[in-house]
């Protein structure tokens, strides 16, 4: 889509406006993967299953302690909300997870051709990678993982961000037919030609707790900046928190893209040391909206995982 597309004035700067509903939701958060770690997965035999698990993560203590170095008394060494034994076995489900890094895992699909392009997820892979985070193996950052699934869905016109009537006109009625891992923790993103915030298609993006959609442009920077700012609507940061979707504060003040005077010239989140003083890394690592990973718990991942 040009950057021409859906532009409107605002204070000055020409470019589209993004939405996001004033809801918010608090849990826990974190995790990612190394090559190292995830080498690991195949030294997890049959008698190995068989020893004390003391956590009940799937995996034996001895195995935790001598070949992983997770917690053999934490279920979740890294705290992003799969187990340790998930990150390592199902390889299908999260691919590249790593028990002892941040992981955050983002199904992206496609209402029309354009996916994200290759420039688009290296800036939003390397923002997350240089976030001020530490993990448990004593790296810095996170592993975002942007898992494209279906692309040329059939939109019935705008996108909205609320339910309506009819089909295939806001954002529940793709996730609630084409979201494949929504078992799995997964956050769900939707590209969509025209996207409609709050009823008016005035904007260009929208973002609720685990959910988001956003028109993709040419211009790298702007669409990695956009997605960027849906996307930490959909971690539960939200517009009733001082200075985010507003343009009192400077980016001096208040340096985050959730800042309207920031959205479109720059990716990262605030790390807390301006005015505003939010740490907005820390709580997407530790206290982010979470979407819950039911399928561990039931066994349904059980297909997909090594």
């Amino acid at each position: 889509m040009s950057v021409l597309v859906a532009l409107l004035v605002v204070a000055g700067t020409g470019l589209p406006v993004a939405g996001v509903a004033p809801q918010s939701a608090v849990s826990d958060g974190g995790g990612a993967g190394s090559p190292e770690h995830a080498a690991t997965s195949t030294a997890v035999n049959d008698t190995e299953r068989e020893m004390v698990d003391s956590d009940g993560d799937g995996l034996a203590d001895e195995v935790e302690l001598e070949d992983l170095g997770t917690a053999p008394n934490r279920t979740d060494t890294d705290g992003d909300g799969y187990p340790d034994g998930m990150e390592v076995r199902c390889t299908g489900m999260l691919p590249d997870a790593d028990p002892l890094r941040t992981d955050i895992y983002v199904e992206v699909d496609a209402a029309g051709p354009e996916m994200l392009s290759d420039d688009v997820r290296r800036s939003v892979r390397e923002t997350f990678a240089d976030a001020p985070v530490s993990n448990p193996d004593g790296s810095t950052g996170i592993d975002v993982h942007l898992v494209t699934n279906d692309t040329g869905l059939d939109a019935n016109g705008t996108v909205y961000s609320k339910p309506r009537d009819g089909p295939r006109n806001d954002i529940y009625d793709f996730r609630s037919t084409h979201f494949d891992h929504r078992d799995a923790g997964y956050y769900y993103v939707l590209l969509a030609d025209d996207v409609a915030y709050a009823g008016d298609d005035y904007y260009v993006g929208a973002g609720r707790p685990g959910i988001a959609a956003l028109e993709p442009f040419d211009a790298t920077r702007i669409t990695a900046s956009l997605f960027m700012h849906e996307f930490g609507h959909a971690v539960g940061l939200n517009a009733h928190q001082d200075g985010i979707d507003e343009r009192r504060y400077s980016t001096d003040e208040y340096d985050s893209v959730m800042n309207y005077n920031g959205l479109y010239t720059q990716l990262t989140y605030s790390d807390g040391t301006d005015s505003v003083g939010r740490d907005e890394w820390t709580y997407v690592a530790e206290d982010r909206y979470r979407p819950a990973v039911s399928c561990a718990a039931n066994g349904t991942c059980a297909s997909v995982c090594a």
